[in-house]
């Protein structure tokens, strides 16, 4: 664990009026978040604020996880060269685009949930280190999601010898009654003249579950994106 002080822009508390129905001419986000209250309020002015990070690392790679920020991975570099290969902002600034308000850039962000980036993407979200058997060490980051009554929880794990990381996510039902599960990460990448982002298959789905075709121009296995 080690602490770090970050520029940050806050959050207001909660609103104590609880939303039980969607509100008309309001966004789609306001009817799925009961039991939780909704937050509004924004901070224009930044200041510097503390923050406890878990830091993974071995020969080869560094990575830092924020449990008090929805137990996102915070950021990750090659040691040799110094250089990200998972985006780490250095500026935590809240605005209102997840499902309960807050969100935040940068990093790998877990969501689980019936929509959107859920209820405790930027929440603080309980959290385990652990020793493994083969050498590798893990970070479990966890919380429930009140609406569906249901846990859900990411490994976060760093072989001994590799220059990579791993997540595993696992979600459980807590109920006797069906749920909807609803699992994505997103993550960030430094953007640079000569991007490229590739990945299996020839479709893509938007905000709205549109369907989209994705053409291989170049001929390789997957999807190719430029960043232009």
């Amino acid at each position: 664990m080690e602490t770090r002080n970050i520029l940050t822009y806050p959050y207001s508390d909660p609103n104590p009026i609880p939303i039980f129905a969607d509100i008309p001419g309001r966004s789609y986000k306001y009817n799925i978040i009961y039991p939780y209250h909704s937050i509004q309020g924004y901070s224009v002015k930044g200041t510097m604020q503390e923050w406890e990070l878990v830091k993974l690392e071995n020969d080869y790679i560094q990575l830092w996880v924020m449990p008090a920020n929805g137990g996102k991975v915070w950021g990750a570099i090659e040691k040799s060269t110094g250089k990200e290969f998972v985006y780490r902002n250095e500026v935590v600034k809240y605005r209102d685009v997840a499902v309960r308000g807050p969100w935040t850039m940068g990093g790998i962000e877990f969501n689980f949930g019936t929509y959107g980036h859920h209820p405790s993407t930027c929440a603080p979200v309980d959290y385990k280190m652990v020793e493994n058997n083969d050498g590798s060490v893990s970070c479990i980051v966890g919380s429930y999601d009140l609406p569906g009554r249901t846990k859900w929880y990411v490994e976060i794990r760093l072989p001994k010898d590799k220059a990579y990381f791993e997540t595993r996510a696992m979600w459980t039902n807590l109920s006797s009654l069906p749920q909807t599960y609803y699992n994505w990460m997103t993550a960030s990448a430094v953007v640079a003249d000569d991007l490229e982002f590739q990945y299996p298959g020839t479709a893509e789905i938007d905000l709205w579950r549109r369907i989209w075709p994705v053409s291989n121009k170049r001929g390789r296995k997957g999807c190719l994106m430029v960043q232009e």
